[in-house]
């Protein structure tokens, strides 16, 4: 598995709040994306992830979200959004 910081290197907006290993994710109050890679049942296995964490967290900023094809990479405009709107991301695949 590879994991990677899609915003590692990038030059922060004006007033935009960085962020340093120091200061990791909270996972019970930061927004988060949940993606899909559009595999089939994928979409019900992280729609459950996300029914679950709102047994100990409030879900409001825990968006689900899809790729538009299990055959390509997620497109520019979706790593966009996940790096400009959310502190962490679960993403996972089913079939």
């Amino acid at each position: 598995m590879r994991i990677v910081n899609p915003s590692f290197g990038r030059q922060l907006d004006a007033g935009a709040k960085a962020v340093s290993e120091k200061s990791p994710t909270d996972w019970l109050n930061d927004p988060v994306a949940i993606i899909s890679n559009s595999k089939p049942n994928a979409m019900e296995l992280l729609q459950g992830v996300r029914k679950l964490m709102g047994e100990f967290r409030s879900i409001d900023n825990v968006d689900y979200m899809d790729k538009p094809s299990a055959a390509h990479p997620a497109p520019p405009e979706l790593v966009e959004r996940v790096i400009n709107n959310y502190r962490g991301a679960i993403v996972a695949l089913a079939d």
